[in-house]
């Protein structure tokens, strides 16, 4: 994994200041071949389907507030509106 920094604005801004980025703990290898085994695939689409569940409750929460609002109707939220 990676990790993250929280950082002010101040910090992060400032000029003529090194920063080290973290050494990875384990070293970085891609698979060249392409081939996943039956465990990365089980994986994958285990994620797949967790993250499809995610991405549905969030629609519905929009549906059931859009619902809830007035003067918000399906066609604004179709737009982006």
């Amino acid at each position: 994994g990676q990790f993250y920094v929280m950082m002010t604005p101040q910090d992060v801004l400032q000029t003529g200041t090194q920063r080290t980025i973290a050494p990875r703990t384990h070293p970085y290898s891609p698979k060249i071949d392409g081939t996943r085994t039956p465990r990365d695939e089980r994986r994958r689409a285990q994620h797949n389907e967790v993250e499809r569940r995610r991405r549905d409750k969030i629609n519905n929460w929009i549906v059931q507030l859009s619902k809830i609002i007035p003067d918000c109707n399906a066609d604004n939220s179709k737009t982006g509106a």
